[in-house]
């Protein structure tokens, strides 16, 4: 995982490397009610973001010499302008039975603007054991064009819970998205985003999708302190992307079924839950080749699992929560040609990033005083750090801290996350990625 003599402390980046973030937050939101059976919620808002970003991000040992440290500078500004609506309103009606009611509309539009440049592997080098933080040659400035990104998409949804007698209960539910995505890319002529302006520099890439979803659940509640339920729904995720002949990829479909239940003893100090899913997704969209990015469709992915959760309020003062899950993920179809035209087949290999089994447990205990402490750990199993199976990402635990002073409507916590300090890796995409070392966490809160 990681090449000799290179260490998770060591900084291969260049001085001029940087990331800066601007951003913004607007929301007005209105909640009406009407009557005791008729409600309104909605809101508008708008969330502007810029992103400044310039880094050595690849890193690979050169070929020519073991020592030397081969870097691919990324250089990207994104300015986004998001505006998101919602309004949605709830009723509750009887026919032969009670009915509670909720349906709404959604808006999304966004327009994105983006300029970025890769560097090629070499631009500059640096040594692998002792790294000087300083650029071996000049890199260029302008930027060749942008990208300007129009999104907009409308939904209508709803979902009705409907009380078909006092220990069931049936929902239904239902969404339309309607999805417009235009790519826009321009030849720049200079640094102030001008563009050329013939019609051979400027390319477009229109992306849509009409999709309707639905979800159907059985709750079965026999008893005050046991419930079981069964649901099942669809899902639809719109994809962008673009394979080898330039034709748009289809939209990545899904469906999941559960299966569940809930068990509470001790009037409500103890509580069981626990479920089993089966999930499959269709025409899932992989890359196939890093720079330039090209993407095609290899097919579809299973997803089987159950999991378990125990929450126990020991004491008015001490109280536990724990988990566990177990998930099977594999190809049952993976074909597609890559970049150099060859076929590839993962049938029967493991995607990426889905560990097979998760573990969580946490304990806090409160003195009368209202000083507490918590403690707790979690296990994150091994992951394929790809498709092709050819290597895996380590299984890590990790052991949290924390101490909490609670006094009338104010309350003061340090959270100490990665108590030993451990080395481990979250994610192997785009490239192996370390997991953060121990960290510190202060925070003031007050309800009124």
């Amino acid at each position: 995982m990681i090449a000799p003599g290179v260490y998770l402390n060591n900084n291969y980046n260049t001085k001029e490397d940087y990331l800066k973030n601007e951003s913004g937050n607007f929301k007005i939101q209105l909640d009406s009610k009407f009557s005791n059976k008729l409600s309104m919620k909605s809101f508008i808002s708008y969330l502007p973001q810029t992103y400044y970003y310039f880094s050595a991000e690849d890193l690979t040992i050169s070929s020519r010499d073991e020592n030397t440290i081969e870097r691919d500078h990324f250089h990207f500004e994104t300015k986004r302008s998001p505006l998101q609506g919602t309004v949605e309103l709830q009723c509750i009606f009887q026919t032969g039975f009670k009915h509670k009611l909720l349906s709404g509309y959604e808006y999304h539009w966004m327009v994105s603007r983006h300029r970025q440049r890769y560097f090629p592997i070499g631009s500059t080098n640096i040594n692998v054991l002792y790294p000087q933080i300083d650029l071996t040659q000049s890199l260029p400035v302008n930027f060749k064009d942008r990208k300007i990104l129009y999104q907009q998409m409308h939904s209508l949804y709803f979902q009705d819970l409907m009380e078909l007698s006092k220990i069931i209960k049936f929902v239904l539910g239902g969404r339309y998205d309607s999805w417009v995505r235009e790519n826009v890319t321009e030849k720049l002529s200079d640094w102030n985003d001008r563009y050329v302006s013939k019609p051979e520099d400027r390319t477009i890439h229109r992306f849509d999708a009409k999709v309707f979803t639905y979800r159907l659940g059985l709750v079965y509640q026999p008893l005050h302190y046991y419930t079981a339920y069964v649901g099942y729904s669809t899902a639809f995720i719109p994809v962008t992307f673009i394979n080898i002949k330039g034709n748009q990829l289809k939209p990545e479909m899904g469906e999941q079924i559960e299966l569940g239940q809930r068990l509470e003893f001790a009037k409500g100090k103890i509580q069981l839950t626990s479920a089993l899913f089966a999930a499959k997704k269709y025409d899932v969209a992989v890359r196939i080749n890093s720079k330039p990015a090209l993407y095609n469709q290899a097919g579809e992915l299973r997803t089987n699992g159950y999991e378990f959760d125990i929450d126990l309020r020991l004491t008015q003062r001490w109280s536990l929560k724990s988990g566990y899950a177990h998930t099977i993920a594999e190809w049952e179809s993976f074909r597609f040609v890559n970049s150099k035209g060859n076929e590839i087949d993962y049938k029967g290999n493991r995607p990426i990033n889905v560990p097979r089994n998760t573990a969580n447990l946490w304990t806090t205990y409160t003195f009368a005083s209202g000083l507490g402490f918590g403690l707790g750990g979690r296990y994150i199993d091994s992951i394929a750090g790809d498709n092709a199976n050819s290597f895996s990402i380590p299984p890590y635990g990790l052991y949290d801290a924390s101490l909490y002073y609670q006094y009338k409507h104010f309350r003061f916590q340090i959270n100490c996350n990665n108590i030993s300090n451990k080395k481990y890796f979250i994610s192997s995409t785009p490239n192996p990625t370390p997991g953060p070392p121990r960290q510190f966490l202060f925070t003031a809160s007050a309800k009124f």
